[in-house]
Order: C-alpha cells, then sequence, then structure tokens
C-alpha cells in the first residue's frame, strides 16, 4: 500500500477534529453545553445541536449533523463495504497514519495531541452518534473536512480527505472507524434504525428554556420525539422567526419540526 504522509483532521448534530478527513465524520453534530453544574435557566446549545445520554464524560466533543448538501446526496457507500474485511484492514492503516494522533487508537478522541484543537475531535466510539450518521454523510466529512459550514465557522483545521485519499480509501477508512462503535454489521437502516427515512414533519412537546431573536432560535427542553430524537434540551432554529414572539422562557409549548430543515415551523403554548 502506498505510504500516506500524516495530516491533521479536526472533527459530525449534531449535527470535527484533526488527522484524517475521516476524524471529521462524526461529527457531525453540535452539542449542548454539558449541564453538569449549569441551571436550566442558561443552557447554551447551538442550532441543530443536541447532546446523547451519557454525553456527560465527551462534552467537549462536536456531534452536529447538519443536512449533507446535494453535491453528497448520492454519494453512498456500497453495503458490502461496512463488512469487507481487506477494506477494513486498509482502512486501519490509513487510520493509524492519518487519524490516531487525534482520535486516538480507540477512536475516542481523548489523546494528548487533540487537547488544544478549537473543535475537538468527534468520539468515534459513541454507538448512538455512529448510528445517526448515513454513509454519505460520512463521506461528505471525509471527503470536505473542515472547509465547509458549519465546521469552518466552528475552527475545524480538519484537512479535506477528497485532496489526499482516493474515493476507494476513504470508503475503506469510513468502514475502518465504523466498527470503533462497536458495531461490525453494515451501516444500514434494518441495523441501525436511526438510518431510517425520517418523516418530514414531527410533533414535540417541551418547555421553553430560552428565546433567542437574534439568532432566530428557541431552546426547549423536550420529551421523545417518536421516530425522530430522544428527550433532550435542544437549540432550533425557528421558521418564520415571529413565531418566536409567542413564547417566553418557561411556557409549556407543543411544537412542529420540520425534520429536513431541523427547524421549528410551528410552536404555541399549551396549558398544563
Amino acid at each position: 500500500m502506498t505510504r500516506v504522509g500524516p495530516f491533521i483532521i479536526v472533527l459530525g448534530v449534531g449535527l470535527a477534529v484533526s488527522s484524517l478527513a475521516l476524524a471529521g465524520l462524526a461529527i457531525g453534530q453540535a452539542q449542548v453545553p454539558p449541564p453538569a453544574a449549569a441551571p436550566k435557566s442558561s443552557p447554551s446549545p447551538k442550532q441543530g445541536t443536541h447532546k446523547h445520554a451519557g454525553d456527560a464524560a465527551h462534552g467537549a466533543h462536536d456531534h452536529e449533523h447538519p443536512s449533507v448538501p446535494p453535491a453528497y446526496s448520492n454519494a453512498h457507500i456500497p453495503d458490502a463495504v461496512w463488512t469487507d474485511s481487506t477494506m477494513i484492514a486498509k482502512g486501519k492503516e490509513i487510520y493509524v497514519a492519518k487519524c490516531a494522533l487525534c482520535h486516538g487508537e480507540k477512536g475516542d478522541g481523548n489523546v494528548p495531541g487533540a487537547a488544544n484543537l478549537p473543535l475537538q475531535p468527534a468520539d468515534l466510539t459513541d454507538a448512538k452518534m455512529v448510528a445517526e450518521m448515513p454513509g454519505n454523510f460520512w463521506v461528505w466529512r471525509v471527503s470536505e473536512g473542515g472547509l465547509v459550514e458549519p465546521f469552518k465557522s466552528k475552527g475545524s483545521v480538519m484537512p479535506a480527505g477528497k485532496g489526499e485519499l482516493s474515493m476507494n480509501d476513504r470508503w475503506a477508512v469510513i468502514a475502518y472507524a465504523h466498527t470503533l462503535s462497536g458495531h461490525n454489521g453494515q451501516h444500514i437502516a434494518s441495523q441501525h434504525p436511526e438510518l431510517a427515512p425520517k418523516p418530514k414533519f414531527v410533533t414535540g412537546d417541551g418547555t421553553v428554556i430560552a428565546v433567542r431573536p437574534e439568532k432566530q432560535q428557541v431552546v426547549v427542553e423536550h420529551g421523545k420525539i417518536g421516530a425522530f430524537m430522544e428527550a433532550m434540551t435542544m437549540g432550533y432554529k425557528v421558521i418564520p422567526d415571529s413565531l418566536l414572539k409567542r413564547v417566553k422562557p418557561g411556557d409549556k409549548v407543543r411544537f412542529t419540526i420540520d425534520t429536513e430543515a431541523r427547524a421549528i415551523t410551528k410552536i404555541e403554548p399549551v396549558k398544563d
């Protein structure tokens, strides 16, 4: 195998690190700051961000999963790649050479090389996070690295893998990175329900934590929204922003989310 020189990668709600373009793959998902010592009245999640249960130990990792841009909408990884032993072995070689510096050999990102990065490496051992990322999302993140939004604005220094790796090599390193989550099967909807198509609109109930007109955003603490996401506190963009005038912190609300835009399109206070 041709030797590839190491290069830095930084990484996802999401919705981001430094080392192989793969590092950025999980990236994906923005995050809600760890609520450990923060009162409910002062969370500061970003649009499209969320925090999985058990993330407390990995609060600095970026987990943003924005929508895949049109140019990569059909960049699917062949199903067989995910379990191809030759591809996975090749991917491991690339990962060790280009990704481990920031993501660590185990993939958890807890290594000295990542400590001072503007955007912390994605935790590739986070099974829930990995399960949420479709194949074309991985390809996009590994290919474009930190050159694209919202990761560029977050300070990602992840290089674009498309300038360093062939598509076959990108598939290989993605397949290996997928195994770091503990899942050794195919990365498909039948094995990852999270990858199943989402309904266009979903409805949830929750409590308004903050209203941020300057960001066209409302922060809501809500219960589980079936077929879409678990219970969490999350900041959502609101379209149109005039809807923000209908609610205030502390209100119990019912809201409708456009799952493709990841934005609230309807929100109303409700009585207990």
